[in-house]
């Protein structure tokens, strides 16, 4: 199995990476100090630059080690890196990590482009505390990685809804989503499906689990399992999420207490979400524009016909979509929380949320 390296990674770091993110072509610009042993590191790879055989690999220069002395902006948020060894090691660890969980969802990755894409966009991840122990963060990030604890590769019967069958099944997820592992339920039977949203979530080796989002996707949806959904709402004044959210998180806490976890956290604001949306938006809109130009230049192409579709499909889903994802992720996700204890009275609020910090916690009695 190909694994990434000490020196590469921070050679890596070095000529990539942080030119990636302080362009914001696809992340938002944040800043990095590093300490005096991280500086010393810096200057021992480019001295003596790290070689790989078989792969073309652009030697570090004293340019590179300026833009990161020299190149932070006043209008960003700074990572104060306090152990550089502990950092590069953890972004080691969690890359190489990663290639044996994808590896082990049946996904092939290449270890440099994963270590370029994780280095990238996994600060996305950060709350407002991770800010102020970076070392710590990446620690859990690595935990989460490494706990296999729900994971359920090949999709099973769980239990029933009505007349139709209900499974469950676990996917890795990408590097710029909200957590490692996304948890899936489907409805199915009769010839009808219906796909639950997804559960974002992540489990850490004290045995809590960490909800970050539940997430509803373009999948099959019957409207006649979908009726049946809406009786979850009976009783409920003023329901204010959607029943296939809330039977969802049900299925969720269920299976986190046949599996004896009793714990659950809801983070706050992931600080860089809102802006990797705006990005995200901008982006989209740029890309429709450069994809209609190409269509009306040939308007009988099936390639640049099929390219439009596929690109308005998305400009759709996230084009000044930043105030509404911000809200499912906040809002309505701790909404959610609150809900599902009139469904299950073992359920109970550990702390009142603002007051006793951003997170909410949670406990399965």
């Amino acid at each position: 199995m190909e694994t990434i390296k000490f020196r590469e990674i921070i050679e890596l770091f070095l000529t990539r990476t942080i030119y990636e993110i302080k362009s914001e072509s696809e992340v938002p610009n944040i800043n990095f100090k590093f300490d005096d042993n991280g500086i010393y590191i810096f200057k021992n790879i480019i001295e003596k630059p790290f070689v790989k055989e078989g792969y073309w690999t652009p030697n570090a220069t004293q340019k590179d080690l300026d833009f990161i002395l020299y190149g932070n902006s006043d209008n960003c948020l700074t990572i104060h890196v306090k152990d550089s060894v502990v950092f590069f090691t953890n972004l080691v660890n969690i890359t190489n990590s990663l290639i044996k969980l994808y590896e082990f969802y049946g996904i092939k990755s290449s270890a440099r482009n994963l270590a370029m894409h994780l280095m990238r966009r996994i600060w996305l991840r950060m709350g407002v505390e991770d800010f102020n122990n970076v070392e710590l963060f990446l620690s859990n990030q690595l935990q989460f990685v490494n706990n296999k604890y729900l994971d359920i590769c090949i999709s099973k019967r769980i239990t029933s809804f009505y007349d139709y069958d209900v499974f469950v099944q676990t996917i890795v997820n990408s590097t710029f989503d909200e957590t490692t592992r996304s948890m899936i339920f489907t409805i199915n039977g009769s010839g009808e499906t219906y796909e639950l949203p997804h559960i974002l979530y992540d489990v850490d080796d004290n045995g809590i689990c960490y909800i970050y989002g539940v997430q509803s996707t373009n999948s099959q949806k019957s409207k006649l399992i979908e009726r049946k959904l809406y009786k979850l709402n009976k009783n409920i004044d003023n329901p204010n999420v959607h029943p296939s959210k809330v039977y969802a998180l049900i299925l969720f806490v269920n299976q986190l207490h046949k599996k004896g976890i009793t714990r659950i956290i809801v983070p706050g604001m992931q600080v860089l979400s809102y802006r990797y949306h705006e990005l995200l938006s901008l982006k989209a809109k740029n890309d429709l524009i450069e994809a209609k130009k190409q269509l009306e230049e040939s308007p009988k192409d099936v390639y640049f016909q099929k390219k439009y579709e596929r690109i308005k499909k998305w400009y759709n889903r996230v084009y000044n979509k930043e105030d509404l994802i911000s809200y499912l992720k906040t809002e309505e996700l701790f909404n959610l929380m609150y809900r599902i204890i009139m469904h299950n009275p073992n359920i109970e609020i550990m702390n009142e949320v603002i007051i006793q910090g951003d997170c909410l916690k949670m406990r399965i009695k």
